[in-house]
């Protein structure tokens, strides 16, 4: 096994132990871990989010209804999903914890790729 192998390998295990003690973690431990792995990913060390954070923001706020309401359909299961990408999208703006300054950013950056 090549070197590159085995530390891929390595990390996999570490995901896979890290994963199994978050989630026999109390539930108020675990959202509260959770909510330092989301801003970790998403946000820079100033607790505002970074450029690639700002792009995947603004991508998942327009794929997710976020900067306006759900569209309507008159079919159920459409809105269901609509609404169910809507309420993934909040939670994670929940766990990032933004200030209302840098929700404003965010709804007014554009991605840079177009529609």
């Amino acid at each position: 096994m090549s070197s590159q192998n085995r530390l891929r390998w390595r990390a996999v295990l570490i995901s896979r132990a890290a994963r199994l003690c978050l989630w026999m973690a109390p539930e108020w431990l675990r959202d509260r871990w959770l909510g330092v792995l989301w801003r970790a990913m998403f946000l820079g060390p100033d607790d505002g989010p970074h450029r690639a954070g700002e792009i995947v923001l603004a991508d998942l706020r327009t794929y997710a209804f976020l900067d306006r309401s759900t569209i309507f359909d008159s079919d159920p299961l459409v809105m269901a999903y609509r609404e169910g990408r809507r309420s993934v999208a909040l939670r994670l703006m929940n766990y990032l914890n933004l200030d209302e300054d840098a929700v404003q950013k965010l709804m007014e950056v554009d991605d840079g790729l177009g529609d």
